[in-house]
């Protein structure tokens, strides 16, 4: 018999059997598993929102739903922070529910893919459960219109600490504060998780800490325990340029801080005296002349923070002192300053920090240094003047003059050479002593002016001898222009 009708009716057998197998499963699936079929209702085990949806059908899976978002949509959230509490309502930031889009995705559980995924969905529903969400939405503008409404309330800026000082010279640290502010970024969520839940309709605000640029620590750890040095002069106060100078010289320099090995520089700290930044025009010392000048008087400052930091015991690195006798210190106690050429520095020596406060009165600058030392330790400046240097005489002919006439028009001063040391007691005993500076401050000629026809008796310029050194102390002299 022929092979190949054989073989053909073979292939018609198969398919006929592979037909039939179809056919029954279909029918077999259709009596095991008939959901599969079944386009009207929501697979079991699927919930949205926490309802189960199991079972009923779109319209009443909508109805639920919108009757769930209504209510969380009227409900007020309270937003607390501690004692203090804000009530808003979703709708007052544009909230909306998509209950359309929940509802086709309960409803595509077990009706996409192959008929095997199909079940497999509604296995996993049935064993696991699927949960759908509700998405919620908000107005951006709404809500961020909002969020800053609360975070303007809720914030509150930090205070820094302050350092205070009586009139006793005590020295006292007001504690710093922290501040708080609103993670504004948190709290979408949080609205969100608030909004779905009709139970917990309360959120916690969500703060940060901010601190305060000054600590209590810091200022703490600054050292400033006591005053360790203080110094007064007086000036004119009818001089108003020179006045204003030495008030705007004390401002500069109030308050600066100085570290452990730190060094304070006078022209850095006050800089340059020019008319833009306030100083005006008034008398300095020019090669042993008074002059005009801008930022005439601020050597009365240099000079009297000089004298609060000998004082203070503070290491000296740069000073020169005046071509002439100034008369609001005592003769080596001035320090002049240029900017630009003379500099007047110290060194902060101590292992705590230092601190300048300076000050001015009525006719008054005072300046005091605050740190720590040991307890007992005092400061004295000894003056001695070494040398007193006389005065020349300068004749001048003035042709207006009465002929024979002589007048002394320009009243000399004399001239000193001067050291100063600076003496550490504890507790009132000597501990040691240092030399500070020997300065010597130049005479002024005095002036001899004569008639034109007056015969000349003397040579036009002369000078006296010198006198022998004095005692500690400054001598008697009269009182000489304050640049």
């Amino acid at each position: 018999m022929d092979s190949r009708p054989r073989a053909h009716i073979l292939r018609i057998a198969i398919s006929v059997v592979l037909v039939g197998l179809v056919a029954g499963f279909a029918l077999a699936s259709r009596s095991a598993i008939p959901m599969l079929f079944d386009d009207e209702t929501i697979v079991e085990g699927v919930t949205v929102a926490g309802f189960d949806l199991g079972g009923v059908s779109r319209e009443e899976a909508r109805r639920r739903l919108e009757g769930y978002a209504n209510a969380c949509l009227s409900a007020p959230i309270e937003l607390r922070l501690g004692e203090e509490a804000w009530i808003m309502y979703p709708s007052d930031i544009g909230t909306h529910f998509n209950v359309d889009a929940a509802v086709s995705g309960a409803y595509e559980v077990g009706r996409t893919g192959s008929i095997f995924s199909r079940y497999a969905q509604r296995k996993q529903a049935a064993r696991e459960g699927i949960e759908i969400p509700l998405l919620v939405s908000t107005d951006q503008q709404q809500l961020m219109d909002t969020l800053y409404s609360i975070a303007a309330e809720v914030r509150m800026e930090p205070v820094d600490a302050q350092l205070t000082f009586t009139q006793d010279d005590q020295v006292l640290i007001k504690p710093s504060t922290n501040g708080r502010g609103l993670i504004a970024r948190q709290l979408p969520e949080l609205l969100r998780q608030a909004t779905l839940s009709l139970s917990r309709r309360s959120v916690e605000l969500p703060i940060e800490t901010i601190r305060p640029t000054v600590s209590t620590s810091d200022l703490e750890a600054l050292g400033l325990r006591k005053l360790i040095g203080k110094y007064t002069t007086k000036f004119t106060a009818s001089n108003y340029k020179r006045t204003v100078n030495v008030r705007l010289g004390a401002e500069k320099i109030d308050g600066t801080i100085i570290a452990p090995g730190g060094t304070f520089s006078f022209n850095e700290v006050v800089g340059p005296r020019t008319v833009d930044r306030g100083f005006l025009e008034a008398d300095v010392i020019v090669n042993s002349e008074l002059v005009p000048g801008v930022g005439g008087g601020i050597c009365q400052v240099s000079t009297t923070l000089y004298n609060a930091v000998l004082l203070a015991g503070l290491e000296i690195r740069s000073r020169m002192n005046h071509s002439l006798p100034v008369a609001y210190v005592p003769l080596g106690r001035d320090a002049t300053v240029s900017y630009g050429a003379i500099d007047f520095q110290f060194r902060n020596n101590t292992e705590r920090h230092v601190m300048i406060k300076a000050s001015t009165d009525t006719d008054t600058i005072t300046v005091k240094v605050f740190g720590d030392v040991a307890d007992g330790m005092s400061v004295k400046i000894m003056t001695e003047v070494t040398d007193t240097i006389a005065p020349s005489q300068i004749q001048r002919v003035d042709p207006a003059a009465a002929p024979g006439s002589s007048v002394v028009t320009e009243k000399g001063a004399p001239g000193y050479k001067v050291s100063v040391y600076r003496v550490f007691e504890l507790d009132g005993a000597e501990q040691r002593r240092e030399l500070v500076s020997n300065d010597r401050y130049k005479p002024k000629p005095s002036v001899l002016t004569v008639g034109p026809s007056a015969p000349s008796t003397s040579a036009p310029l002369s000078r006296a001898g010198s006198a022998g050194p004095s005692s500690l102390g400054s001598p008697a002299r009269p009182a000489s222009p304050t640049p």
